[in-house]
């Protein structure tokens, strides 16, 4: 059989054609490589996951892309994703898959609110001189207190409403 002109003969590069040198197979699999992931310590983790939950919490029901999170905290996808996926199995957080712009992604929303200390802060007990003496069998009880009965009405009425004329305190 005659062999083919040209055939086992690579043909130049235009890098090579200019003088240019290729750099050893070896060099240039180590650069292509992507850099390793980064092993986070569990203190590391409850950290990140708590900013995730905080950032998604401040987005309000509307969620934001996880996405935006991720680039937010300088995180890489695949950390991001996990920290989400583990926010969602507590039940913190829902991971909707949404088309946006073309690429699938996930909107994620806060399935539970933090508590608002504020509420608490003015709860009646706090400052009430019966309490020592109150349960819900003694003396004094929840079931008859003159002053937390309108308390969780007004705070009912400020969680339905968020910015409603405040009600004058109740005199005791």
């Amino acid at each position: 059989m005659k062999k083919k002109e040209g055939r086992g003969k690579a043909k130049p590069k235009q890098a090579e054609a200019k003088g240019a040198r290729r750099q050893p197979r070896a060099q240039r699999k180590k650069e292509e490589e992507p850099a390793q992931p980064v092993e986070r310590t569990e203190e590391e983790l409850v950290d990140l996951t708590s900013r995730v939950y905080k950032l998604v919490v401040e987005r309000g029901r509307d969620g934001v892309l996880q996405s935006e999170i991720w680039k937010e905290l300088g995180l890489t996808s695949r950390d991001g994703s996990r920290l989400a996926i583990r926010l969602e199995r507590r039940g913190l957080i829902g991971r909707v898959k949404v088309l946006e712009e073309g690429r699938w992604t996930y909107k994620l929303t806060p399935l539970r609110f933090p508590t608002d200390m504020t509420s608490i802060e003015k709860a009646p007990c706090i400052v009430c001189q019966y309490e020592p003496k109150c349960s819900v069998e003694g003396e004094v009880s929840p079931y008859v207190c003159p002053w937390i009965g309108p308390w969780v009405l007004q705070e009912a009425m400020v969680a339905r409403n968020p910015s409603p004329p405040q009600a004058p305190a109740v005199a005791r």
